[in-house]
This record gives structure tokens, C-alpha cells and sequence, in this order.
């Protein structure tokens, strides 16, 4: 499997055909549009940039309106959770069914009734939360046996309410002392304040005044007209009436809930409905023709033509060609097997190719594969994986990318057990198994596993950078940016070997020859493109100083070798943690398990997360540093992506 081949195309058709155009190449789907909008030369023709209806912003209106009206009726719908919810997962539709199933329904009347109940319910709320502070406010006056009314209105004297400083206690009784028409009491405090009630009588009054400014008083106007006591009993009543008249509006929303779903589907046809009257702002016109281009796979140009006929009942023009293979504007859409598909995201992840270059995917995963295996090794969190996604596969209704990322988690629990009937471990050890290598006497055999690993990692990328070179037409290219790099790199890892044993000498005398002979080629050849021969030669020897680059490489293996180790050695800890307290009775027991399912279970999540992030490093860095440069533009198929059900 590969990149998708395309089409490019150019459609003349009449701006009147436009919408019904539209809804047919969205039920397509396979469509994407050149924004020719930004065309200098087009418009210097005099082509003008299709206007987009106005009707949109009332299909924003709505989708926003269908949205809010959702999430209100999240709030009280009782809907299965966990497991249960995952298995139900959402619904599945055609793009036909859709649109029938979403334009009978009158969702205008539901969202009426939604907005209403909700504006009832925040107004509720509101006015409860104001009655609640006016509780607080009141409170530390409850003590007062006095009409807040007559507080405010008694002739010929003054009355205070308001707080004083806790610390400032002291200087209140200092200040209030010594006055015959004046009276003070404290009727409440809290950990802050004092709450004062002062009241003073002909010409104390300016006095008593400015005694409360020094203990930093601070007035609090109390309102009502009753004593606070029963202001707040009339308070407390309002509130029950408001909770009550909540329930109310709760009660009917929770009969509306039955709508959400139907809102939902509404929500994902709007969506569609929106990105296909949008669209048009892709195009150029004249007076009455517009102007449409973009790509479509090629193995859909006759589906795709059949359908612009019939919609159009022939009164078109259309010229088609395949896709320049240079060009950076091609969009990119990947097409693989069942397995690769699994490993599309890592790609993703690092960058869509080029349309000239070749799709990364199939060639990644199965190196990704044995990395992850080796980094992980466990037969037990291998079963573990196997165990846990077969179930959600098999058992859950998932949406198509969730259920990619469990499938990826599938196929990597085979490698995990594999590697870990090898490394001879289940659980760390717990249970003895004959493997292949005993990891804490062979690192030295890992250790030059992992390097051997890396050198077919790194050979085989040069060997798809040749691949792509030939492909291109430029066979010298390959033969000096891949030909001459095998050489000096076989050679010189041949004629290093003799260090570390003994060689015949005519091995140890053609390897080093090889390896000069490359170098050589690297250092004529690696400069091609510098101008001037001192140039040449510098860019040359520059070159084939990338080689130290090489030797970096190789070494970043070792963490194949580092991180199996790791995990593993932290497993048979947590086994012996467990084994030391499993043998004090029953609670030693019960502890030893305990510590096992806590420990294999953080090991097992560190050990899974440790080889996901280093394997994607050996693959962008190591690996397509080789031969990958990406940047494609990805095929922007024309369907808005569902939010809340599955769309075939």
C-alpha cells in the first residue's frame, strides 16, 4: 500500500446548479477543493470569488443554538457510564441516512423549549443566590430584638451597624468608654470581625463617630423592615419556594432529555450542511459560471465523473489529469492494510509525505513492532494488552480513531509476549520461564542485538532513500548518497570488527579498501552542488564528517537493550517487595498482593509508556532522518468529522 493517486480537475458548471452540485460531491465525499480565491492571474481575468450565502450565519446560529440545547440536557440525562457506556458507544449512519433522519425532525420547537426551561432555571438560580447572600448578611444581626426599619428611622439619635477588627477589641471598649448617651454591644464575631451595633444621642453622636473611626470601623447598612430574625425566616421561605420551582424546571427537563439524541444527530448534519454551503468560497466566477478545481483519488475519477453528469445532466465542462508527482500541492491520502493502518497515527504524528515521496507506514511498522517487543518484554503485560484489547474490540462500539488506537496496542501485545517468552519473564519472574536469554547475565548479547537492530534499521532506510532516488530518475543521486555511504559504512564496520576478534587478513584488506573507497566517493560526490571545486571538496569532506552522525546512531540502540533491562529488573523488585512481607501470616499475605497489583500494575504503565515514546524516537530520528522529509498537505475530505455518532 502506498500514497493514494490523484486526479486534478477543473469543473465549469452554472452557479445555479451550485448547491445541488455541492450535495452530491458531499455525499461523495472524496473531494478536495482548491482554494482559488487566492489566485492572482484569476482574478487579473476578471474572476471574482464565489459569495458565500448569507444563510450561513443562520446555520452557525443553529448549530451553536443545537450545541447549547446538548450540553443543557447532558446535565440531566441519565445516561450509562463507564464500560457499559463505552459499550454502547454511539450510532451509526450512512450519509443519507443522516440527512433523512436529521430534516424530520423539528428541532427548532425542542431548542424553543430547551432555552426557555434553562433561562427559567438561571433566573431561578439567581435569585436564590441573592437570597442566600442576603442570609449572610443578616446573620450576624440575628440577635438584634429590634425592626430593621426602626434601626434606620429613630428621630433625634443615631444607630451604627458595622465591623471592627477583631484585634482591635481593646481600643473599641477605650474608645466607647466614658459616654453617657452613647450605647455599644458586640452581637456577633467571627475569626476576622466584630460585629458592632452603636447607638448614640444628641451632641455624642459626633463624638461617638469619631471613637468608631479609630477602631477602623466599617459601616454595614442593613436592609429591611422587620427584625432580622424574621427577615430571615421570610428569606429561608423564598428559598424553599425558589428550590421548589427549580425541582420543577428540572423535572421537565429531564422529560426532554429524550430529544438529545435526535439534537445530536441534528448537530452532525448541520455540521455537513455548514462546511457544504461554505465551501463555495473555494471557487471563482463569472456573471453565471462558476469555476471549481481541486483532486480526487484516481481510482474514483469515473464514480466522480458519473455523478457530476447526473447532477448536472451534462451541462458541464471538465478537464481531468493526473496529479504532478513533484508538486507540494497535491494532497496526501494514505491508503494500507488492515495492520499498517494501526500505525498511521506515528506518521501522522511526525509529518504526511510529499507526494514524490513513498508512504512511511508499512515500512515503519514492523521495525516499531520489534522495538516496542524488545523495550517492553513481558509475557505477562504482553497477555495483559492481548487480553484487555481483544475485549474492547470485540465487545465495545468505539469511533473509528479510538478504536485504530486500541487495535495499535493489539498488534504490540503480540511482540511484548514474544519478546518475553525470549527474555524468559512473566511478571519479572514470578514464574519461572526458559527464554532465550537471561537478561541479567546476557546484556552484553542485548547490547549487540540492539546494535545489529539498529544497523538493519538504518541500512534499510538508506535503501529506501535509494529506492525514492531511482523512482525519481536520479540513479547517480542514489548512487552517491546511498552507494558510497554502504561502502564506507560496511567497510568500516567489518575492519573495526577486527578489533574486538580475529579476521582472516584478506577480509580485514578488502573491508578497509571498501571503506576508502567510500569515503572517497563520499568526499568527490557530497559537495556536487557547491560551486567552485574548493567548494566541492569542502561540501565533500563536510559530508563525510556526517559519518560521526552514524556512530550516534548506532549507539541510541542500546536503548533497546536498556529499557527491556529496566522494566524487568523493576518487576523482580516489586516480586521480591511482595516476597518478603507474603510470609507474615495472613495480613503478610494480603499485603504481598497488594504490593504485586500496585507495583506490576505502575510498572506495567511506565514500562508501555517508556517503549511507545523511545520506539517513536528510534523511527523519527534514527530512521527517517534517513530518507523522509514530509510535509504534505492532508486530503480534506468533504464531510465535517461527526461529534457525536459514526458516519460511514
Amino acid at each position: 500500500m502506498a500514497i493514494v493517486k490523484m486526479n486534478e480537475f477543473s469543473l465549469f458548471a452554472f452557479d445555479s446548479s451550485k448547491e445541488d452540485l455541492l450535495h452530491e460531491l458531499q455525499k461523495f465525499e472524496y473531494v478536495h477543493f482548491t482554494n482559488l480565491g487566492v489566485d492572482e492571474t484569476l482574478s487579473e481575468l476578471g474572476l471574482r470569488n464565489v459569495k458565500v450565502p448569507e444563510r450561513i450565519m443562520e446555520i452557525d446560529d443553529d448549530i451553536n443554538r443545537v450545541g447549547s440545547a446538548i450540553k443543557i440536557l447532558s446535565k440531566f440525562h441519565e445516561k450509562p457510564t463507564g464500560i457499559k457506556a463505552m459499550k454502547e458507544g454511539v450510532g451509526t449512519y450512512t450519509f443519507d441516512e443522516l440527512e433523512e433522519q436529521a430534516q424530520s425532525i423539528d428541532y427548532k420547537e425542542a431548542l424553543d423549549g430547551v432555552e426557555e426551561l434553562w433561562g427559567r432555571m438561571e433566573s431561578l438560580k439567581h435569585e436564590k443566590e441573592k437570597a442566600r447572600a442576603r442570609l449572610l448578611e443578616l446573620k450576624p444581626w440575628k440577635s438584634i430584638d429590634l425592626p430593621i426599619s426602626d434601626i434606620n428611622g429613630i428621630n433625634r439619635a443615631e444607630i451604627f451597624t458595622g465591623t471592627v477588627p477583631k484585634k482591635l477589641r481593646e481600643r473599641l471598649d477605650e474608645e466607647m468608654t466614658g459616654f453617657e448617651n452613647t450605647y455599644y454591644e458586640i452581637v456577633e464575631e467571627d475569626k476576622d470581625n466584630l460585629y458592632v451595633v452603636a447607638m448614640s444621642y444628641g451632641d455624642e453622636v459626633k463624638k461617638a463617630i469619631d471613637s468608631l473611626r479609630n477602631t477602623s470601623f466599617s459601616k454595614i447598612v442593613i436592609h429591611g423592615d422587620e427584625k432580622p430574625a424574621q427577615e430571615m425566616e421570610k428569606i429561608d421561605e423564598r428559598i424553599g419556594e425558589l428550590t421548589s420551582q427549580m425541582d420543577e424546571v428540572e423535572k421537565e427537563l429531564r422529560s426532554m432529555t429524550s430529544q438529545k439524541s435526535s439534537l445530536e444527530l441534528v448537530y452532525d448534519y448541520l455540521s455537513n450542511k455548514k462546511l457544504r454551503t461554505a465551501a463555495a468560497e473555494n471557487f471563482v466566477s463569472t456573471d453565471n459560471v462558476d469555476v471549481i478545481k481541486g483532486y480526487i483519488p484516481s481510482d474514483k475519477a469515473e464514480e466522480f465523473e458519473r455523478n457530476v453528469r447526473d447532477r448536472l445532466d451534462n451541462i458541464y465542462y471538465m478537464e481531468m489529469k493526473e496529479a504532478e508527482r513533484e508538486s507540494d500541492d497535491t494532497p496526501i491520502l494514505l491508503k494500507n492494510s488492515k495492520f499498517a493502518k494501526a500505525f498511521e497515527s506515528l506518521t501522522g504524528m511526525y509529518a504526511l509525505p510529499k507526494y514524490s515521496e513513498v508512504d512511511p507506514t508499512p515500512l515503519l511498522a514492523p521495525f516499531y513492532l520489534a522495538f516496542f517487543g524488545m523495550m517492553a518484554a513481558d509475557v505477562g503485560y504482553g497477555l495483559i494488552m492481548l487480553i484487555g484489547t481483544m475485549y474492547v474490540l470485540k465487545n465495545f462500539n468505539l469511533k473509528e480513531n479510538t478504536k485504530l488506537f486500541v487495535r495499535f496496542f493489539y498488534y504490540l501485545s503480540f511482540s511484548v509476549i514474544i519478546w518475553g517468552f525470549l527474555y524468559g519473564s512473566l511478571f519479572g519472574g514470578i514464574i519461572p520461564l526458559p527464554g532465550l536469554f537471561e537478561p541479567a547475565e546476557d546484556y552484553n548479547s542485548l547490547l549487540i542485538l540492539s546494535i545489529i537492530f539498529g544497523l538493519i534499521h538504518i541500512y534499510f532506510a538508506l535503501g529506501i532513500k535509494a529506492y525514492v532516488l531511482v523512482h525519481n530518475g536520479k540513479t547517480k543521486d542514489a548512487l552517491f548518497d546511498v552507494g558510497f555511504w554502504y561502502l564506507a559504512l560496511t567497510g568500516a564496520i567489518v575492519y573495526l570488527l577486527n578489533i574486538v576478534m580475529t579476521l582472516p587478513e584478506i577480509v580485514k584488506t578488502i573491508s578497509f579498501i571498501v571503506m576508502i573507497a567510500g569515503m572517497a566517493g563520499i568526499v568527490l560526490t557530497g559537495g556536487r552542488d557547491a560551486e567552485g571545486m574548493v567548494g566541492k571538496i569542502g561540501g565533500g569532506i563536510y559530508s563525510l564528517y556526517g559519518i560521526s552522525g552514524y556512530v550516534g546512531d548506532f549507539v541510541s540502540y542500546s536503548r533497546l537493550m536498556a529499557l527491556g533491562l529496566a522494566g524487568g529488573f523493576i518487576a523482580g523488585a516489586v516480586n521480591m517487595m511482595a516476597g518478603m512481607v507474603a510470609g507474615s501470616g495472613v495480613l503478610g499475605f494480603i499485603g504481598a498482593i497488594i504490593i504485586f497489583i500496585f507495583g506490576q500494575t505502575f510498572n506495567l504503565g511506565l514500562t508501555l509508556l517508556g517503549a511507545y515514546v523511545h520506539a517513536i524516537r528510534l523511527i523519527f530520528v534514527e530512521f527517517f532522518s534517513k530518507f523522509y522529509e514530509g510535509g504534505g498537505k492532508r486530503f480534506k475530505e468533504f464531510r465535517s468529522k461527526p461529534k457525536y455518532i459514526n458516519l460511514k
